[in-house]
């Protein structure tokens, strides 16, 4: 598929293969241009020769170019610059070729990337309560990024691991056993009541209650071992995990496979990984101090404490070497629900003649919050040094934290700071349920004000929600702190997902009232500044993708979304469409609404967003 990124790759060869014959091997660049009047494409091989000659820049302009051959070289226009570098104009053939082919294929079709087996792990939260709007953003994160994996081209499996083993699923049986919470709830989500209820007053009383913390030692015991407490925290869990699952299906998440923490050490995995560890030397046994009887990873890491239990990092070790078949598949599997895209959610059983599923993979990316980073990179460092030919890849993001408006909203007394971190033990958060729902009453009393006859208000009104919810959390770079603002994440304009929406179901309804546009196009008659920009801007959809997925920036997605919508609308109110008089014109714009709503769908199918047609 001919493109900005197919252009950028020729000239990248043809300038590697000028730089050889010159005698040199430098490294050099071949990118973007930061100015419009420098072109589209530029590169600093000449500056390069330049320097290592020691010759004037038109000299090392005119060595290069004598050397430089690109494959297609009718489709660029060179354009040297006196300062060695060498800019490059895409030219009417170039965008003739991209338009005609992306209408002719109702889309970019195939993105040229090699596919790899990668499993994704994202959501991943305490089976003890709601997910709040801190959980969104690994939620949406890890979404954003498995269809990013797939969009490209990739074997993906997303997996949601549950931890059914610790201190937080043994304070909530806890409070049901011993403080006499109701096992059957009340008016509230189950979710909402088991982390908003039983779990906050149950961990305040245990944390200072020597008898309850003796018994929550016990019931972490049995949790690994199995029995009564277990089958009961089964229960509990499993609904917890299922209302969980709402929440994340609401914004239109998916998975393949939930992961139970039990499954893994009741099917005997620790034994097979630790001897692995020992083999490799990667473990120690302290005999002294305040470690004593501990197993330690590298020195550094309690990996088994002195009673035996292990702690969460020795289970995510075992889980990350299932996941690369560093260790083998045992498990058998069975259905755990329907999910809202008509596929099965699938589920780890320990009965080894269920079906099979799970296929070991090359890549196995995590998504977490920045302050599991420190964990998560001593467990890469160990599988890799385990099996080097398997790749641990983090995916790590900022806090969330509430504003101080959004925190007073909540009842909760941050004094003077502007913003505060959420806490479950604290009761200090935003639950994820409460955010969609505001957000949809939003939507819908927009919706009433500008269309009240609109039919399917409520499917308009969910499918808002979650692109404001959705873009939010997706715009901003993942390694920066967001300070959630409940009245920002209702606004509906401006640099929002719904924005998006609208800028495409405006482009969709200008090509059905277009009628019929004549193919080929000929784009060449567009010749205006806004009409060039978006067309240019249309031919990065896969380098746009492809930049994303090496440097895992996902707000580079939405970014290129925002402003591909932009100057869309720019272009629409500056430029006729439907009433220009000149046909050939009227048809050329026609071809750039119509390119402009497929590369948008494909954008907003990426980013998770509805497509709104009757907005």
């Amino acid at each position: 598929m001919i493109s900005y990124l197919s252009e950028i790759n020729d000239i990248k060869r043809a300038s590697e293969r000028a730089l050889k014959s010159i005698g040199l091997q430098v490294n050099f660049t071949v990118s973007e241009t930061t100015m419009p009047s420098f072109g589209d494409i530029t590169t600093n091989a000449a500056f390069l020769i330049s320097k290592a000659k020691k010759v004037s820049p038109s000299e090392a302009i005119t060595l290069f170019l004598t050397n430089f051959a690109p494959a297609s070289q009718e489709l660029i226009k060179v354009a040297p610059h006196p300062n060695g570098f060498i800019n490059f104009w895409l030219n009417t053939e170039f965008f003739n070729k991209f338009i005609n082919n992306i209408i002719s294929q109702k889309g970019f079709g195939h993105v040229d990337i090699m596919p790899q087996k990668i499993a994704i792990e994202h959501t991943s939260v305490n089976p003890n309560k709601a997910l709040h709007v801190g959980h969104a953003r690994n939620v949406i994160i890890g979404d954003t990024f498995y269809r990013l994996l797939k969009r490209l081209g990739h074997h993906v499996i997303v997996l949601n691991y549950i931890d059914d083993t610790g201190i937080q699923v043994a304070d909530l049986l806890i409070g049901f056993k011993e403080m006499g919470f109701n096992v059957d709830g009340d008016d509230q989500k189950f979710d909402h009541y088991c982390g908003d209820v039983v779990y906050v007053k149950a961990n305040k009383v245990i944390e200072n209650d020597l008898r309850l913390k003796k018994i929550r030692s016990n019931v972490l015991k049995e949790l690994e071992g199995g029995g009564e407490i277990y089958t009961f925290a089964n229960h509990i869990v499993s609904r917890v995990v299922s209302e969980q699952l709402k929440s994340s299906w609401n914004l239109g998440a998916r998975y393949d496979l939930l992961n139970w923490e039990s499954h893994f050490l009741h099917a005997g995995y620790w034994n097979k990984v630790f001897d692995i560890l020992k083999s490799k030397g990667a473990v120690q046994y302290i005999s002294e101090g305040k470690n004593a009887g501990c197993w330690t990873l590298k020195g550094k890491k309690v990996l088994v404490r002195s009673d035996g239990t292990t702690v969460y990092t020795a289970k995510d070790l075992i889980y990350a070497a299932w996941k690369l078949g560093i260790v083998n598949d045992v498990f058998g599997y069975s259905v755990f629900a329907d999910q809202w895209d008509g596929t099965p959610l699938m589920t780890t059983v320990l009965n080894k003649n269920g079906v099979k599923l799970y296929d070991s993979v090359d890549v196995s990316y995590i998504v977490i919050d920045q302050r599991q980073e420190p964990i998560q990179q001593m467990i890469k460092d160990v599988i890799e040094d385990i099996d080097p030919n398997k790749k641990y890849k983090i995916i790590s993001y900022g806090l969330v934290a509430l504003s101080k408006n959004t925190a007073e909203k909540i009842n909760a007394n941050i004094g003077n700071e502007r913003f505060v971190h959420m806490s479950g033990r604290s009761g200090i958060f935003f639950n994820l349920d409460d955010l969609y729902l505001m957000v949809k009453k939003t939507a819908t009393e927009i919706i009433n004000k500008r269309n009240a006859s609109l039919e399917n208000k409520e499917r308009v009104a969910e499918g808002i929600a979650v692109s404001a919810i959705r873009y939010s959390l997706l715009r901003i770079d993942l390694e920066k702190q967001i300070i959630f603002d409940i009245d920002d994440a209702l606004k509906l304009e401006g640099d929002t997902g719904p924005y998006l929406q609208y800028s495409l179901a405006r482009a969709i309804k200008i090509v059905e009232k277009f009628g019929s546009i004549k193919i080929p196009c000929d784009v060449g008659v567009l010749n205006s500044e806004e009409e060039r920009e978006l067309l240019l801007n249309l031919t990065k959809f896969d380098y746009k993708l492809i930049k994303s997925y090496d440097a895992v920036s996902l707000s580079t997605i939405a970014s290129y979304a925002h402003e591909l919508a932009a100057q869309f609308n720019v272009f629409y109110e500056g430029r006729r469409v439907i009433d220009e008089k000149n046909e050939q014109i009227r048809n050329a714009r026609g071809c750039a609404v119509l390119a402009f709503t497929y590369i948008m769908n494909d954008l907003l199918q990426i980013l998770g967003i509805p497509i709104l047609k009757d907005l």
